[in-house]
C-alpha cells in the first residue's frame, strides 16, 4: 500500500516515523480533521415568517382537537384540564392516535397521511445557505448570504424555517440542531475528513475524503471537541467517500460530488445520504475547519428521525410531527416517483465544523495529522 506524505508538525512526524510510513505520494500536503458539529445550515431572519412562527405544542394540540371534530365544549374541557395538569394523559392519548383510517384511530406518527394537514407555515425569505443544485433559478430559490450565489436550492430551509425549534444561524444554532448534536456526538462514531493537495495554502486540485471512525468524538469538559486526538478509520465502505475538488481563492469547493453516504444515527437519520453533492470548506487560521454541504436527500429519511422519537419528540421539540410530514412532502423538489410523480427527495444544506485530528487506518498506520 502506498502511503501519503503529510505536512504537519514535529509530533506528527515522530508519529509517522514510529508507524513506519514512507513518503511517496502525488500529494505533498495532507491535513485531517474530526467533525465537531453537524446540523442544518440555518439563516433565520425577522422578516422571513410574515404569518408568524408556527405555534408550540400547547396551542397546536388544541387546534388538532378541533380538526378531529370534537365539540367545542369537549375541547374546552380538555384544554382546562391540560392547563391544570389534570388532563394531559387524555390529551396525549388523543394526539398520539389522531390519525384515522376507515374511521378508526391510528398512530399519527406511523400514519401521518391519515392525519388532517395542519397547514403549518413555511419560510418565505429569500436568503439561505446552500448551492444551485439544478442549474436553474426559480421563484422558490434562494440567494446564499455569504457567496451571493443565486438559484440556491434548499427546500428543507423552506419547509422547517418557521418552526421555532429549527430557527437559528450558523453562530446561534437552532434549538433542535444544538440538542440533536449533543445527543449524536456521544452516541455515534466520529466523522473524519482528510484533505489532500499539492499545497493547501494555494489554489489547486484537492481530494476530500470522509470516513467514519471506530471511536466516539473526544471532547473537553465544556463539551467542545478536543483537538489533536487520534482516531482509527472504520473500514466499512458504507461510510467512505472520496470527492474531487479544487481550492479557489482559499476555499475548498466540490461542484459535482455525486452520491454521498455516511452511517449516522436513528435519532436523526439512520443513513445520511445525498445525491448531487456539493461542498464548500474553509480552513481557518487556527487550524479548524468550517463548511457547508448540500445535496438532495430522501425526505422520508428525514421524517423517520422525528417519527421514531414520538410522542416525546413532538411534545418537547417539534410541536406537530404530521405537520412536518406535510411540509416535507409539499416542498420536496427532486427525484419524482415514476408512478405517482411525487418528489421523493428534498434539497438540503448542512453546516459542519471540524477540529484538527490524527487519523490511522484499520492497519494501525498513520494516515495524516493536522
Amino acid at each position: 500500500m502506498t502511503q501519503r506524505r503529510a505536512a504537519f508538525p514535529l509530533a506528527s512526524l515522530l508519529a509517522a516515523a514510529y508507524a513506519g510510513l514512507t513518503c511517496s505520494s502525488a500529494y505533498a500536503e495532507t491535513r485531517t480533521f474530526a467533525v465537531g458539529y453537524f446540523g442544518q445550515a440555518t439563516y433565520s431572519q425577522d422578516s422571513d415568517c410574515p404569518l408568524g412562527v408556527n405555534p408550540d405544542v400547547t396551542v397546536q394540540y388544541i387546534k388538532n382537537l378541533s380538526d378531529l371534530g370534537l365539540p367545542q365544549a369537549k375541547i374546552d374541557e380538555i384544554a382546562k384540564k391540560s392547563a391544570d395538569a389534570e388532563g394531559n394523559a387524555e390529551l396525549n392519548e388523543l394526539m398520539q392516535y389522531r390519525g384515522r383510517i376507515d374511521g378508526k384511530p391510528v398512530s399519527a406518527y406511523t400514519y401521518p397521511a391519515a392525519v388532517k394537514d395542519p397547514n403549518l407555515h413555511a419560510l418565505v425569505g429569500h436568503e439561505a445557505y446552500g448551492f444551485n443544485l439544478d442549474g436553474k433559478t426559480g421563484a422558490s430559490d434562494f440567494t446564499d448570504p455569504e457567496t451571493k450565489e443565486t438559484g440556491v436550492d434548499d427546500a428543507l430551509a423552506r419547509a422547517f424555517g418557521c418552526m421555532r425549534p429549527f430557527r437559528g444561524t450558523l453562530a446561534g444554532k437552532s434549538t433542535y440542531w444544538a440538542w440533536a448534536w449533543g445527543q449524536l456526538k456521544d452516541s455515534q462514531p466520529a466523522w473524519l475528513i482528510t484533505i489532500e493537495g499539492a499545497d493547501l495554502s494555494k489554489d489547486g486540485d484537492v481530494t476530500i475524503t470522509f470516513d467514519r471512525a471506530l471511536h466516539y468524538l473526544k471532547h473537553n469538559i465544556d463539551s467542545t471537541p478536543r483537538h489533536d486526538v487520534t482516531y482509527t478509520i472504520d473500514p466499512d465502505a458504507r461510510s467512505h467517500n472520496v470527492l474531487k475538488g479544487r481550492i479557489v481563492n482559499g476555499v475548498v469547493e466540490v461542484h459535482d460530488g455525486g452520491a454521498f453516504r455516511m452511517l449516522q444515527n436513528p435519532m436523526v437519520v439512520n443513513d445520511f445520504q445525498l445525491t448531487n453533492t456539493k461542498l464548500r470548506i474553509k480552513i481557518k487560521p487556527d487550524g479548524t475547519l468550517e463548511g457547508i454541504m448540500g445535496g438532495y436527500q430522501l425526505w422520508a429519511d428525514i421524517y423517520s428521525g422525528f417519527a421514531s422519537g414520538a410522542p416525546a419528540m413532538e411534545i418537547c421539540i417539534t410541536g406537530d410531527i404530521p405537520g412536518l410530514y406535510y411540509l416535507l412532502k409539499k416542498h420536496a423538489d427532486a427525484s419524482p416517483d415514476p408512478k405517482t410523480g411525487e418528489n421523493m427527495a428534498i434539497s438540503t444544506a448542512y453546516h459542519f465544523e471540524a477540529v484538527p485530528a490524527f487519523i490511522v487506518g484499520a492497519d494501525g498506520k498513520l494516515v495524516a495529522g493536522p
